[in-house]
């Protein structure tokens, strides 16, 4: 028995000694206490472990070679170490010590669009797209939790944050805004920045505005190695995602290869008659040459996906709130009239120079090309198809009979009643009539009647960016930087299908008889084919110019940060149809020049190793898209009158509490913008005699020196109930309204002969609430985190104060007067107040909670690594919520807006939350 002990011993001793181990514990560089749930990571095999309580860490069974040991947590510096495995024994790293610095945090920018959100959602089932990988609370709740709903942090747009790929800037010149399109499905590339800062946090690499800077370097040295294979199963814009993904990282001979490709697919998404086919490639190739790395990254992602319409809450009572009145069967076949067609492939060449320890300079040359389609259904000469025209749908019909009597004969009611069961069940009524159409154009048998045109959008944009980082001494570094940004961009309507016609004539339907109605009059042929150019062509030239520099001081518990800039913006248009009504639609405009500068201001104060004060300050201006320069730029070359560039200003002081069990913010913000452009489009029914006798006009109704407020306060908690259960709480408390009351402009054919404007006055909006998202948002989570590697969480949202987007034409003078400039008779009694009140009030959605749950397990199947998650939002399937809406520009006047029916037939637009949404995604790494 004494001997089979000691065999026992000594087999287990082999065993013990023959394992490979790497261990380790982390510490608070401050006050050197453990660091607990930190993140270790081998980036070669892509193996994790999080520290315990005593921040100690350990890998089991690693084969020999050489490691990148990486350990990060949000907050705190990152560490990194590169560890050569030789033989089988145990490596002690022993302390390592992090230092704490939330301008180095991993923060991600989560400002999107409604469509954008619909458009491309992302890898791990969170509606943002653009989420990096952050441990921040507040910004994983608004991404993660509300982001679905269409939360927008500090009130902000899309277009109040910049995203650079290799320093280049992938803000679009026509909008200003990101179109993550360009890079959907390439998750596994886009996904960790190599800086990203939120609001106006200091940043290295750029500028940055408003809502923040997302920097990302595309190079396989900073990717992770190795090879991964995704799919994915979720009831959203699209229904399956495969994706593939391999990374050699820095090789022994220099050279790193990255390559990545996905495919997105929906025969149907969650909406009927939407379909999804999207595919995405990226190529990754760098070279080491001493201190110098070249790499070459070429992506791109072609789509193709039908998209759906906002609706009346007619329409929704009707067919529910999944309608969609974009499609109609075509042979058996649902056919959508509205499908965006994207391919902008992006190419570009860096350089990275490691000129010594202390400087280090990068550079990028960039090149984007591409096309941008949009389709949509045009006549000539026949009525409007849209089930949801307003001549289609039951309360016109409704209206017409009852404007000028009390009540409806049998007949009318039993033919209403038949109309609203045609509608409700006949999707002849509901959905477009292809046949129809087609009939309609054989019967013609020459120009179409109805035919397909796209919207086409063509940028060649050329980019340089150049960034020098310089350690002038222990607390001091430098950065400088240049970038330019060159864009020609053609903007044109194209024929896209006849529909059985053989041509379609290029003039305006709605010209009267003392114009031509030629929409190129240097252009004697009128029958455009497939193909061809029709309605409207033209470029706009936009170049844009800055340096910046940022000067970054630490020493003690201060950290110092002041950054700024110039700019130079240079725009023109350059028509190429000369309109019939505008003498000015031909050739190239004058040139738009803007001017800008901004200075920014960081300051972190270390009270003591857990309690931070922060504050950031900022002012810059910001010149204007070309669409706001140019408000009916498909026909005129006529800018905006007195178009100035935009005065931002922003302030915001935070309390950051930092335990190894509690992590805490506490942030106060205020921004103020000023002489920002807002535009719009649509038709509008100005008074000639009554609310009943008027002119319809097409219109680009633009606001001009718009003041902006949004202030508020955001509050985050996160703690641990034990080693395996955390709790998290998080509030956005603001209020964002209209400041001031700008003046507003009509841009219309109508208008051709005075320059294409005509100035309306002051539009009444100071106070109203800025739309778009909710400006209150709460949120209460639990996590488990087993130590066997899997999760659950569950997390309730409450939504607040959200608003719909008022059409300002109803906040003029016009709107409350007749031609002659007396009141309408309503507004001359004792309870006009009241009555106007009644009419202007802006719609307040209301308020709702939601249900969030996310799970996962992670196996390691010997070398290998699996994973599954799932992510359900909107549990209790609440189909309440509207997400946004708008009031419709065509109500011009008070007694066309103050009658019920009228009021009904063009009533506001809203879109809804679809209910109960899944992401479920499985993962193979190896």
């Amino acid at each position: 028995m004494r001997y089979c002990i000691l065999i026992m011993f000594f087999l287990w001793s082999l065993i013990s000694f023959a394992q490979t181990k790497i261990t380790g514990t982390v510490h608070t560089s401050a006050e050197e206490k453990p660091l607990y749930n930190a993140k270790v990571t081998l980036q070669e095999t892509g193996e994790e472990v999080i520290t315990d309580r005593i921040g100690y860490f350990q890998f089991m069974n690693i084969s020999p070679g050489i490691y990148t040991l990486q350990i990060s947590m949000e907050g705190y510096a990152r560490y990194q170490e590169k560890i050569k495995i030789q033989a089988e024994r145990i490596y002690e790293l022993g302390d390592i010590y992090l230092t704490f610095n939330p301008q180095n945090s991993d923060l991600g920018i989560i400002t999107l669009s409604s469509e954008e959100l619909d458009a491309e959602e992302n890898t791990s089932g969170a509606p943002a797209t653009l989420l990096s990988a952050t441990k921040d609370v507040f910004l994983q709740t608004a991404a993660y939790d509300w982001g679905a709903f269409w939360f927008r942090p500090r009130g902000l747009n899309n277009e109040n944050s910049s995203v650079l790929l290799n320093g280049i800037s992938m803000n679009k010149i026509s909008h200003g805004r990101v179109d993550y399109g360009n890079w959907g499905g390439l998750n596994d590339i886009i996904r960790y920045p190599e800086e990203s800062a939120f609001g106006i946090n200091s940043t290295d690499h750029a500028f940055g505005d408003l809502g923040g800077l997302t920097y990302y370097e595309t190079r396989p040295s900073k990717l992770r190695t190795g090879t991964g294979l995704s799919y994915s199963l979720t009831n959203r814009s699209y229904r399956q995602r495969l994706m593939l993904t391999h990374n050699t990282g820095l090789m022994k001979n220099g050279w790193g290869v990255a390559a990545s490709a996905s495919r997105r697919w929906a025969n149907e998404g969650r909406i009927p008659g939407t379909f999804y086919d999207a595919w995405a490639y990226f190529l990754g190739i760098e070279k080491k040459l001493k201190n110098h790395f070249l790499n070459l990254s070429i992506l791109g992602a072609p789509y193709r996906r039908a998209g759906n319409n906002p609706n009346t809450n007619e329409a929704y009572n009707l067919k529910g709130i999944n309608y969609n009145a974009y499609w109609g069967y075509q042979n058996g076949v649902k056919r959508s009239e509205r499908v965006k067609d994207n391919f902008e492939p992006i190419f570009q060449l860096s350089h990275h120079w490691n000129i010594n320890l202390k400087n280090q300079l990068k550079t990028t040359l960039s090149y984007q090309t591409g096309y941008n389609k949009y389709s949509r259904l045009n006549w000539y000469k026949a009525n409007n198809p849209s089930p949801i025209y307003y001549r289609n749908l039951p309360s016109y019909f409704y209206y017409l009979n009852t404007r000028n009597k009390e009540n409806l004969t049998d007949d009318e009611k039993q033919k209403y009643d038949s109309q609203l069961h045609s509608w409700r069940n006949d999707e002849n009524w509901s959905q477009i009539n292809w046949e129809n159409l087609y009939r309609a154009n054989l019967n013609l048998n020459s120009y179409a009647a109805y035919y397909l045109a796209n919207d086409v959008n063509k940028d060649d944009a050329f980019g340089l960016y150049s960034h020098l980082r310089s350690q002038l001494n222990e607390n001091t570094t430098l950065n400088i930087g240049f970038q330019l940004k060159n864009t020609h961009s053609h903007n044109f309507r194209e024929v896209d299908d006849l529909l059985g016609a053989s041509y379609a004539l290029n003039l305006d339907d709605f010209s009267d008889n003392s114009f031509s109605g030629k929409y190129n009059e240097n252009d004697q042929n009128l029958q455009k084919k497939e193909g061809e150019i029709i309605e409207y062509n033209y470029k706009i030239n936009h170049h844009y110019y800055e340096i910046f520099s940022g000067l970054n001081y630490k020493k003690s518990a201060w950290n110092v940060n002041l950054m700024g800039k110039m700019a130079y913006t240079t725009m023109l248009r350059n028509g190429l149809f000369k309109h019939y009504a505008h003498g000015n639609s031909f050739g190239k405009s004058k040139d738009l020049n803007f001017t800008d500068f901004g200075g920014k201001l960081n300051i972190l104060y270390r009270i003591n190793g857990n309690h931070y004060l922060r504050l950031n300050g900022a002012f810059f201006t910001k010149a204007p898209s070309a669409s706001a320069a140019f408000p009916l730029g498909r026909y005129s070359n006529t800018f905006q009158p007195d178009i100035r560039a935009a005065e931002m200003t922003s302030l915001d002081f935070s309390y950051l509490l930092r335990t190894p069990d509690f992590k805490g913010n506490l942030t106060a913000f205020y921004t103020i913008s000023n002489n920002e452009t807002q535009t719009s489009f649509g038709y509008i029914q100005l008074v000639q005699d009554n609310a009943f006798s008027n002119k319809n006009l097409f219109i680009a109704e633009v606001l001009n020196g718009v003041q902006k407020e949004y202030k508020g306060i955001e509050l985050s908690l996160e703690g641990k109930i034990s080693k395996t259960l955390a709790a998290t709480a998080v509030a956005s408390i603001g209020e964002y309204i209209y400041k001031n009351n700008p003046n507003l402009y009509y841009f219309s054919d109508d208008y051709a002969s005075s320059d294409g404007y005509k100035l309306i006055g002051k539009t009444y909006l100071k106070n109203y609430k800025l739309p778009g998202t909710p400006q209150q948002a709460y949120h209460l989570g639990l996590q488990y985190r087993s130590p066997k590697y899997w999760w659950v969480g569950l997390s309730a949202n409450y939504f607040k104060n959200q608003y719909i987007n008022i059409s300002p034409s109803r906040r003029t003078d016009n709107f409350t007067h007749l031609p002659n400039g007396k009141l309408y008779k309503d507004l001359q009694s004792e309870n006009a107040e009241a009555l106007l009140r009644k009419v202007l009030k802006q719609e307040k959605f209301s308020n709702e909670m939601m249900l969030n749950l996310n799970a996962g397990k992670t196996f390691r199947l010997g070398q290998y690594y699996m994973g599954i998650s799932l992510s359900i939002n909107n549990l209790l399937n609440n189909k309440n919520f509207k997400t946004s809406g708008f009031e419709q520009l065509r109500l011009g006047n008070y007694e066309a807006a103050a009658n019920e029916n009228y009021s009904k037939v063009f009533g506001n637009k809203y879109w809804y939350n679809q209910g109960l949404n899944y992401f479920l995604n499985v993962f193979l790494r190896f």
